[in-house]
């Protein structure tokens, strides 16, 4: 029995003990992001992967207006709300995220009766791997199923982003809803954030494996520098615009612009702007590359991605650069780097899965010699996106 068909049959006798209503089982995936960092902002082109692993939801009608939701992470944490009583920000918490997708849907579908609902993951939450888009993903794609609303899936991308951005009160963009809903197995989607074009270029899992390697190194600096470097490219681009009309995104700037008007920057908003520059070009790289199957290529430019973010962007720490030359000295590892805003969490590697056993000891080994601190590799394969479990 393969983990998710345990866990999923786990909760469904636990279901059972908790409700009298037999359940529909929702799973959306995780997402890693493997070309195009902090190019949302900045109009770029970005290239996220659905996960294999993520959060599965069992719903049940019931028949009342009573809304009863627990979640196997949490124990004895059941939260218990009238549909009257959701309001944003209302809760704080795990609890959160699974209401303010029942508020965003009912405020668009006017829809809600009772429901019980559990929820349960398979996907390391906090890590920079989008656990809370995922479980409002999967809770969202539910209440359409259950209530048998004819939603079309940009709906629904856009109804999961309200509830995190209106009833969590988290400042996030549209991409991780995104990559969740329109997830393909074996391929990454290339999103771009300007032009709002989205297509997908293969990644064949016999050929290359998504590794995650968590540096345990907790993101407490990722939220408030993040915004530091929001603020820093806003202000390049007001200044640029001065002297490049017309100009709505560092995504158009080219090169020749930059290196005529770049003396008007301060240093930190030159390094910021050079990175956002080549990234776009690498992401273009990188895309070409896994068209042609041309995996190497591909984990070059995530390889140099990381190196940016470490020089230009400065959003890198000791511990994650360990984990990067640890996992880039690996034969069959084609390429590396931090995923997420930066500042600590997760690293994330393209694997050849004949190296996959090599890859984990040494990584792991070489880590906990640098930094006295104990590791694992989660593995993952290019997954589908947000779908009902048969």
């Amino acid at each position: 029995m393969s983990k998710s068909t345990q866990l999923v049959t786990t909760c469904l006798a636990e279901f059972a003990e908790y409700s009298e209503f037999a359940p529909r089982v929702f799973f959306a995936p995780g997402r890693a992001n493997l070309l195009g960092a902090h190019m949302d902002y900045n109009g770029g082109v970005v290239m996220p992967v659905a996960l294999s692993k993520g959060s599965y939801v069992f719903v049940a009608k019931r028949n009342d207006n009573l809304l009863r939701i627990r979640s196997r992470q949490f124990p004895g944490q059941q939260v218990e709300i009238q549909i009257s009583d959701l309001h944003p920000q209302r809760q704080k918490g795990w609890a959160a995220y699974i209401e303010g997708a029942l508020w965003a849907t009912h405020q668009r579908w006017q829809c809600l009766t009772g429901l019980d609902i559990l929820i349960d993951s398979d996907l390391p939450i906090a890590k920079g791997l989008s656990s809370s888009a995922s479980v409002i993903s999967a809770t969202v794609k539910a209440v359409a199923t259950v209530f048998e609303i004819d939603a079309g899936v940009d709906e629904m991308i856009h109804l999961a982003h309200l509830a995190e951005n209106r009833y969590v009160g988290v400042r996030c963009g549209v991409l991780d809803q995104t990559a969740i809903f329109l997830g393909q197995k074996d391929a990454v989607l290339m999103f771009d954030c300007f032009e709002l074009t989205r297509v997908h270029v293969p990644l064949d899992s016999n050929s290359a494996l998504i590794a995650i390697v968590d540096s345990h190194v907790s993101r407490e600096l990722a939220s408030s520098e993040f915004n530091v470097r929001v603020a820093e490219c806003t202000s390049a681009l007001a200044t640029l615009q001065i002297y490049v009309p017309g100009l709505t995104c560092l995504r158009e700037l080219n090169a020749k612009q930059f290196d005529k008007h770049k003396s008007h920057l301060t240093v930190e908003q030159q390094k910021r702007v050079q990175h956002v520059l080549d990234e776009v070009q690498r992401t273009r790289r990188g895309a070409k590359a896994l068209r042609a199957n041309n995996i190497a290529e591909f984990g070059a430019c995530m390889t140099a991605a990381h190196y940016s973010l470490r020089d230009l962007f400065e959003v890198s720490i000791d511990e994650l650069d360990i984990i990067v030359n640890a996992a880039i000295d690996v034969e069959g590892c084609y390429g590396a780097r931090l995923t997420g805003a930066g500042f600590g969490g997760c690293v994330v590697a393209i694997v050849h899965p004949q190296s996959r056993d090599e890859f984990e000891r040494h990584v792991c080994q070489a880590y906990e010699a640098a930094t006295n601190i104990q590791t694992q590799v989660q593995w993952f394969s290019p997954a589908g996106g947000v779908c009902e479990l048969s």
